[in-house]
């Protein structure tokens, strides 16, 4: 008993400090980078280490699988191709999806890569398929992965990507994306 009570007066201390830390004038001026919540807050991801990327060719995308996700508002439709998913050896799950919206208007095509490991995405490039061709990203940056966010589908995907930090097999993924599913199907039960 007098553990416990030890330890949520040391846990009401932590909090009372960070809480003074967040809001002292020193702080305030350095930014939210410094002091107790800023350790916890503003640590920098790890870069993952990666491989050459290879960009798939857009005309051979032919197998395209719709993706469901929730978020607050969906005005688009998402379509994995299914064909353009790859695990190099660096672990990181590259795939093409597609945006279009349901409005009508341009379809964007992204080619994208997910790393389990660190939780985290990044966008290679945009797709042109009328040139057959990628316009690369000159700002290539990992970005956390997030998830019931306005277009935050790379959260949705990690889903069926990764396992406890690390990415199934693409043979597993496709099939998660070409077999019905049934309500309770658990995607941590499915065999490798």
């Amino acid at each position: 008993m007098h553990k416990i009570l030890l330890l949520t007066c040391l846990l009401a201390g932590l909090v009372q400090a960070a809480e003074y830390e967040t809001h002292s004038p020193d702080n305030i001026e350095a930014g939210e980078g410094d002091g107790l919540m800023g350790f916890f807050k503003n640590k920098a991801p790890v870069i993952p280490a990666e491989q050459e990327i290879q960009y798939p060719d857009l005309a051979t995308l032919k197998q395209w699988a719709p993706v469901k996700f929730s978020q607050e508002i969906k005005n688009n439709n998402y379509y994995l191709s299914l064909d353009s998913l790859s695990l190099g050896p660096d672990r990181i799950v590259r795939y093409v999806i597609a945006v279009t919206p349901k409005a009508g208007g341009p379809k964007n095509i992204l080619f994208e890569g997910i790393d389990c490991k660190s939780n985290q995405y990044r966008t290679y490039a945009w797709g042109n398929p009328n040139k057959n061709e990628w316009q690369k990203s000159t700002q290539v940056k990992w970005k956390p992965l997030s998830k019931n966010q306005y277009n935050a589908w790379q959260g949705s995907l990690s889903d069926n990507f990764c396992q406890m930090g690390d990415p199934w097999p693409v043979e597993t993924i496709r099939k998660d994306f070409t077999v019905d599913k049934q309500a309770g199907d658990c995607l941590g039960c499915r065999a490798k």
